[in-house]
């Protein structure tokens, strides 16, 4: 493994592990379960707060104008329409497709790292584990980025500090909950910096790419354009945390003891 380039082993890791079909399917239920359960607990804090509305959250966050903001306007539905529809049964078939997220993203880490799959009950708890922290780290992003809409570009001073380590713990945490492998924690700070910094960029560029998706997309294809544009973007959210991964595990082989990596290489479970 070492004798390979590290720009080739990545690559070669990527696709043996089919990463791009893992993000497809990690990108389809993260949009299909994060942001409506999001949208639901939005509506709940709003009916109980200040009743603010959705679409203007992202006009004012996405700083949306004109004909985009009319149509996001549209896209959303009344808050009150929301509740309607906020039954036990929708928010638990929201709730397992996040199971399905956290499933594809350990099956993801297990094929990269080339450990064993979860097996019997651990695999569907730490993947619920998994998946309230992923919901709760995406909220709170969101919250964070009103924070700039509402009080100035100076608060980024604040702001990105706090993104910063929210994004180092959940990149710490979430080997030790997917794989079925003991790891130290110096184990784990190369790859939780390397997301750290990646899943900051992505947090960052969202505020600077989605104005203009939105815009064309919804110009195009209108209230759906803006579904359109957000699973876009969750595809590119996915890719990325894909590509994480890989370059952790490589980053592992290459300063990991040489009997712990050949250990972990000899057992048969990449793609089982």
């Amino acid at each position: 493994m070492r004798g390979i380039s590290i720009p080739t082993a990545i690559i070669r890791r990527f696709f043996q592990i089919e990463g791009i079909r893992k993000g497809m399917l990690m990108a389809f239920n993260l949009f299909i379960s994060i942001i409506p359960l999001m949208i639901i607990a939005f509506a709940l804090v709003s009916r109980v707060r200040n009743r603010i509305s959705l679409s203007q959250v992202f006009i004012e966050q996405f700083h949306l104008s004109g004909e985009t903001a009319g149509v996001v306007r549209g896209a959303f539905p009344p808050t009150r329409n929301i509740i309607k529809v906020a039954s036990l049964i929708a928010v638990g078939s929201f709730a397992l497709s996040g199971f399905d997220v956290a499933s594809v993203f350990q099956r993801t880490f297990a094929d990269a790292w080339n450990v064993k799959h979860y097996k019997g009950w651990r695999g569907p708890v730490r993947g619920g584990g998994w998946f309230a922290i992923v919901f709760a780290t995406f909220a709170f992003g969101q919250l964070l980025q009103s924070v700039p809409a509402h009080h100035g570009a100076w608060t980024y001073i604040a702001v990105i500090p706090v993104v910063l380590v929210m994004h180092y713990w959940f990149w710490l945490m979430t080997p030790k909950l997917l794989l079925d492998k003991p790891l130290d924690r110096k184990d784990l700070r190369p790859g939780a910096i390397l997301g750290m910094i990646g899943s900051t960029i992505l947090w960052g560029l969202s505020l600077v790419i989605l104005p203009g998706w939105f815009s064309w997309y919804g110009r195009g294809f209108g209230g759906i354009g803006i579904a359109l544009a957000m699973l876009s973007w969750t595809y590119v959210v996915s890719i990325v945390w894909v590509v994480i991964v890989v370059i952790s595990a490589i980053m592992w082989e290459r300063s990991a003891p040489i009997d712990e990596v050949v250990e972990v290489s000899d057992a048969p479970t990449l793609n089982a």
